[in-house]
């Protein structure tokens, strides 16, 4: 679609939020979905006497002030090697010999991590006793505040790939094939709009049967996703770092399904879902939020492979005695992907050697100085995208050879070495011979069986009392042999069992008679093989200096709460997310809203990865460049 087209798609949509009918739109508190059946929206349950039709919906301004003057490495204009001299030595190997190099780029220096203008609109009615309709169509208008990487800026820069050029701040397409993950989304460089629910409801007694792009949400959990097995998240807005009251309401992707609940007895309820696989939509390179180091091109194997696939899954829910349980089975794909090298097919000479590129497009590279330019800026990004940095080089030689004619890596000198000092003076000699090589790597998707169970119970104690009326729920799930990104981006991946476990504890508690009571959560999360980002735990500990050697399961702890003031135009909230190997995130936030037409937030997300610990051993490590405040204003109508 032509930016042109692009551009009245968005209007229209704005023009249509600003006609939407007034109503009250609520903001949802951060028991969101910690009480039950949260997961089943106010709007699922059909009204079987009204045919009104209702509309609400919001438009908001968010931004986000930028606390530090880390930039994110992982973007060109943020790498910390750019315009840095580096020593590069590969004078052990057959031609090779020392020099000194700086990488080419200008530095950023970002006031802004984000500035959006962002709206909703919601429109649901009853179309008989038994039908209901419901659509949610959602915009999204960066503004683009920020220090944007220029390929023309980088001598002989021409990375190949459709968003390895000017930044796409939302419009995502599959390497070389262009399309959309989300079928019902049209978006360009800097807008979205969406779908994000369109579905049909009937219901006939103690049976409910939900049809159309929708939404499921599982799992008592809050952030810590458990049970919350159904859908991918959508990432590109702001990461997983918004407003932490309002939880992954809005990043869980909306997807073409049928789900059915039905009402088997007073005590027992059955949900189950088959639905269209997406998978989780990343930030793109050189956008703000951006994880994956630019240096590298996603090839993205969803629409080639997986866009028919289908993921399904059956919930119990119920009582026994005082124990309010849940007993989960899903058959899916992993949204998140797993990740190994590819052919690059770029067909780009090395430097002073015609011919060489027909057999670098047969390996995992190409030339251009947008990539890795030395052996310091490798390990450097390995271990920050937590890989073993040697086993990484070793198999980007050893599983491409016996191309074409026979030709692969092995052609261009490249061996497979026993340790980093090797590693370091191989990479210097091609580094060396190419002014900088991108790797190409391509983005699977794996099927897996979850198996989850959660139980809950009430406290009952004096009234009044901490104990009194808290609620505790504990949630696990078991996956055999699930997939994880190897950490030598091999194309043989790693399996292993993995479980999953959460507790989670919540209550309010009144600590003056002057104010509403409070709402507190305590949880805990154990994961057995991999961070909360899914990454596995071996590729735990590496930097420029050393390779990873892994750690043993991943640990942590949120603490929130929430105090409304006496007249409920304030609120004040608290999150604070704490990796147990020493990194912390804590977001504390105000709100204030004088009537249900507008509301206005601040908050800010303080996040240090460098309590104590290791290097790269912890999650908030990744994240230190989102040290900001965030500003909302928010018009509801």
């Amino acid at each position: 679609m032509s930016n042109q087209v692009g551009g009245k798609a968005w209007w229209s949509c704005m023009a249509a939020l600003a006609m939407g009918a007034v109503s009250t739109f609520t903001v949802p508190a951060i028991a969101q979905e910690a009480t039950p059946p949260a997961d089943l929206s106010p709007d699922l349950v059909a009204d079987e006497t009204s045919s009104m039709w209702t509309t609400s919906g919001f438009l908001r301004f968010e931004s986000a002030l930028r606390t530090t003057k880390d930039e994110n490495i992982v973007n060109q204009r943020g790498n910390p090697f750019n315009g840095k001299s580096v020593a590069r030595d590969s004078s052990l190997l057959p031609g090779g010999g020392a020099d000194s190099f700086a990488r080419s780029g200008e530095p950023a220096d970002n006031e802004w991590n984000l500035m959006q203008l962002r709206g909703q609109y919601d429109i649901s009615g009853a179309l008989s006793n038994n039908f209901r309709l419901f659509a949610r169509v959602r915009g999204v208008f960066d503004y683009a505040p920020y220090d944007e990487f220029d390929p023309d800026a980088i001598a002989g820069a021409n990375p190949d790939g459709f968003n390895y050029q000017e930044p796409e701040y939302f419009e995502y397409r599959k390497y070389r094939d262009g399309g959309s993950t989300n079928p019902l989304e049209v978006a360009g460089r800097r807008y979205m709009v969406d779908l994000q629910s369109l579905y049909l409801d009937y219901q006939q007694g103690p049976l409910l049967v939900r049809v159309g792009q929708q939404q499921i949400a599982w799992g008592q959990a809050l952030f810590f996703r458990v049970l919350d097995l159904p859908n991918g998240l959508d990432l590109r807005r702001h990461l997983f770092l918004d407003y932490a009251p309002e939880e992954y309401a809005d990043e869980r992707i909306g997807s073409l399904g049928i789900r059915t609940t039905w009402q088997a007895t007073q005590q027992w309820e059955v949900d189950g879902f088959v639905q269209r696989f997406l998978p989780t939509i990343y930030p793109n390179a050189n956008t703000p939020y951006n994880a994956i180091a630019s240096q590298f091109t996603i090839h993205d194997s969803w629409n080639k492979q997986y866009d028919d696939k289908l993921n399904g899954g059956v919930r119990v829910r119920g009582n026994l005695g005082a124990l309010s349980t849940q007993f989960v089975v899903t058959r899916r794909y992993n949204p998140d992907g797993v990740y190994r090298w590819t052919k690059s097919g770029v067909n780009r000479d090395l430097p002073g050697a015609p011919g060489s590129g027909f057999v670098l497009a047969e390996t995992a590279f190409e030339v251009d100085p947008t990539g890795v330019v030395s052996a310091q800026e490798w390990f450097t990004f390995a271990g920050n995208q937590r890989l073993n940095g040697v086993e990484g080089l070793n198999t980007s030689i050893t599983e491409f050879n016996g191309g074409p004619d026979g030709l692969g890596a092995e052609d261009l000198g490249a061996v497979a070495v026993p340790n980093k000092e090797l590693a370091g003076q191989e990479l210097d000699l091609f580094f060396q011979a190419s002014g900088g090589l991108r790797g190409h790597l391509v983005r699977e998707y794996k099927r897996e069986t979850n198996l989850g169970a959660g139980i809950g119970y009430v406290i009952s104690a004096a009234p009044g009392s901490v104990l009194d009326q808290l609620i505790v729920n504990l949630e696990a799930t078991f996956t055999p042999d699930r997939t994880f990104t190897n950490t030598s981006l091999s194309r043989t991946y790693i399996e292993e069992d993995e479980w999953i476990a959460a507790l989670v504890m919540e209550k309010y508690q009144r600590l003056s008679q002057n104010f509403p009571a409070t709402y507190f959560v305590f949880q805990y999360m154990y994961r057995s093989e991999s961070d909360l980002f899914g990454r596995h735990l071996s590729g735990m500990g590496g930097n420029r200096d050393k390779i990873a050697q892994g750690v043993d399961g991943w640990n942590g702890v949120v603490f929130a709460l929430q105090q409304p003031s006496p007249t409920l135009r304030w609120r004040f909230d608290g999150a604070m997310l704490l990796d147990t190997r020493g990194g912390i995130l804590v977001q504390p936030a105000l709100r204030f809203s004088p009537n249900t037409t507008w509301s206005v937030e601040a908050f800010y997300n303080f996040i240090n990865g460098n309590l104590y610990g290791d290097d790269n051993e912890n999650i908030m490590q990744t994240l230190e460049y989102a040290d900001e405040i965030g500003l909302r204003g928010t018009f509801q109508f």
